[in-house]
């Protein structure tokens, strides 16, 4: 395809999500309000909310990276990918529920935080949560242009530049509500084309040419087993990096706090075991089937495109474009609500303008969402340039944010976590992990580069040892202290943005009339 035929996906895509969302708010017939942009209402039923996590979670490393896998470790590839980060969203519902019952009314897991500890430790969450949603988006766009590059010819830094756009607009519109409708819609779209790319390997190659072809390989023993060794690894890597993109990500918390009380740990579940049949039939038809047919690719990253291709031709490329843009928007506009209700509340209404009324919040979160939505295309173009791939970002993220994992999840779930045991486990976790990380790829290597970096050893012990020390670090801690939290005192804590500024408007109310006000 031409990269005409690029430039006309992403046209299509804004122009059609950005007009649904403007026809919903007509329809709503109420003025978009901040806590409504914020919270969609907290109102979300269990069925759009299960659609919206399995959409969210769907990211174009789901369809990109899990067919790697697949190509790379044969049929255990597959499995880990989708096992491997299935996990972290059915345990998810666990924290979730703790929040809505002793937080109800927050609007992030900061606002939480810096309630349940110090002011030390809410800056440093949200570092690690900020670093979460920029390294998540950038992942989002990095796949998408990767993508429209491989089947349509377009420049890729042109393509990591115009994607944000897409979802960026109507998100600045919308808010969490538009976020939650076009994800109900992708995600029956996604579901619809991966039947079509099953069904089209099924009748167009067969299951046999798949597999005599796996058999012939060279290392045909490790392809044809889930017995891997390099697909173990990488499933350990999967496991343990994910928890961070999980419990550190705002995105996932956001549906948590949208969700009414009954949804949302149903939600989790059920969109948990729904997300599974994605990345694991995507890499097994596209990735697996590629391997054993020897489809030969420039890179493991695009296996999927170019597979798509072979199967449909010119229809299976536009199929599976927007298979991704629909994963690439709803998960761009799931980080966009994130980052923008992160800035708000944990910074521009704690430390800006604590008195701001709910007009001035909605329209401060409509430029910080077009604002981060812009920005996002530079940090990925910047990503190209290094010569880092989706694959090493992807297994390195671990690395720079689970240490906030152990820390968030028992701030939340045991009284006798402590201030001083949760800021130092997260913060020498990451440095621990890095350490070892960086240590393990010189010790083996001789050097440290984005090659030996890249080791599955060296991904594994860095991963781990966040784990290890954030860990070791915060129950030692908080187990000597001996110190018992009282979770009730934090219920009352935390208000609604509409009732922001409400001295302030009435004031403001009171001078228009001509009416004396003395405070």
């Amino acid at each position: 395809m031409t990269p005409i035929v690029g430039y006309a996906i992403l046209l299509i895509f804004g122009v059609f999500f950005t007009g649904l969302t403007i026809v919903m708010q007509r329809r709503r017939g109420t003025a978009m309000t901040a806590e409504q942009f914020s919270t969609a209402g907290r109102s979300v039923g269990t069925g759009l909310a299960s659609a919206s996590i399995i959409a969210a979670w769907t990211w174009a490393a789901t369809l990109m990276m899990s067919s790697a896998t697949g190509y790379q470790y044969g049929i255990s590839g597959p499995y880990w990918y989708a096992a491997g980060a299935t996990i972290q969203i059915l345990l998810f519902a666990i924290v979730a529920i703790h929040l809505k019952r002793k937080a109800p009314n927050a609007h992030t897991f900061l606002e939480f935080i810096s309630q349940r500890f110090d002011k030390k430790n809410h800056r440093l969450m949200m570092f690690f949560a900020l670093m979460t949603n920029i390294i998540v988006t950038a992942m989002v766009i990095l796949g998408g242009a990767i993508a429209l590059n491989s089947l349509t010819g377009m420049n890729i830094f042109i393509a990591a530049f115009l994607i944000p756009i897409t979802f960026t607009i109507y998100t600045m519109i919308g808010g969490l509500k538009a976020s939650f409708v076009a994800d109900y819609l992708n995600t029956v779209m996604i579901f619809i084309i991966l039947a079509i790319f099953a069904a089209a390997v099924y009748f167009k190659f067969g299951m046999t040419s798949v597999y005599d072809g796996l058999q012939n390989m060279g290392d045909s023993a490790s392809m044809l087993t889930m017995a891997s060794i390099p697909g173990l690894m990488f499933g350990m890597i999967n496991i343990i990096g994910n928890f961070g993109t999980v419990f550190v990500d705002q995105a996932y918390w956001q549906r948590a706090i949208a969700s009414t009380d009954s949804a949302a740990s149903k939600a989790y579940i059920y969109g948990g075991i729904a997300w599974f049949s994605i990345p694991f039939a995507i890499a097994t038809f596209l990735g697996v089937s590629a391997a054993g047919l020897g489809i030969a690719v420039p890179t493991p990253d695009a296996v999927a495109p170019l597979m798509a291709a072979e199967l449909l031709g010119t229809a299976g490329s536009i199929l599976f474009l927007a298979m991704l843009f629909m994963a690439v928007m709803s998960t761009g506009a799931a980080e966009l609500t994130a980052i923008t209700n992160i800035i708000v509340t944990d910074i521009y209404l704690k430390s800006v303008n604590p008195k701001a009324s709910s007009q001035k919040i909605l329209a401060v979160s409509r430029k910080v969402t077009l604002s981060f939505g812009l920005a996002m295309g530079l940090i990925s173009v910047l990503l190209f340039y290094m010569g880092i791939s989706l694959g090493f970002v992807y297994m390195a993220m671990g690395i720079f944010v689970s240490g906030a994992v152990i820390p968030v999840s028992l701030g939340l779930m045991w009284k006798k976590t402590t201030s001083t045991g949760a800021f130092y486990g997260a913060l020498f976790g990451m440095i621990g992990g890095l350490t070892a990380w960086m240590t393990t790829a010189y010790v083996n290597f001789g050097f440290i580069g984005v090659e030996s970096l890249g080791d599955l050893m060296s991904m594994l012990i860095g991963n781990s040892t966040v784990f290890i020390v954030s860990g070791a670090i915060v129950i030692g801690h908080s187990l000597a202290a001996n110190r018992d939290f009282d979770f009730d005192s934090l219920k009352d804590k935390f208000k609604s943005f509409d009732e922001h500024g409400g001295e302030e408007e009435e004031e403001k109310l009171r001078v228009k009339k001509g009416v004396a006000y003395d405070g």
